[in-house]
């Protein structure tokens, strides 16, 4: 006699995307958030009970924080003065005569 309880593996959906796995034993109720729909090998799935479909998670954009803004803008400012100082080393250098 075998006394094992079956199970079916099911998955429930997190917000925004993701899943765990869950089990449902058999005679059991599956619960309204779980889907049996095993979600495709994709990054960031997204379960939408209305279609019943797995899909890939929209792309968010990601804003810079205000301090990544700072380093943003400090680190072109450091372009700019580095641009300047060469072109200044060239043009002393002309006017020493080095280059012609």
């Amino acid at each position: 006699m075998d006394n094992s309880i079956k199970r079916t593996m099911a998955w429930k959906p997190l917000d925004p995307y993701g899943f765990y796995v869950t089990y449902v034993e058999d005679g059991e109720n599956i619960p309204d958030d779980v889907t049996l729909i095993e979600p495709p090998d994709i990054s960031r799935p997204k379960f939408d009970f209305n279609t019943q479909k797995w899909t890939l998670a929209p792309e968010t954009p990601i804003e810079p924080s205000a301090m990544q803004e700072i380093v943003i803008q400090q680190a072109q400012t450091i372009a700019q003065i580095q641009s300047v100082m060469i072109q200044q080393s060239k043009d002393i250098a002309t006017l020493k005569g080095v280059n012609k």
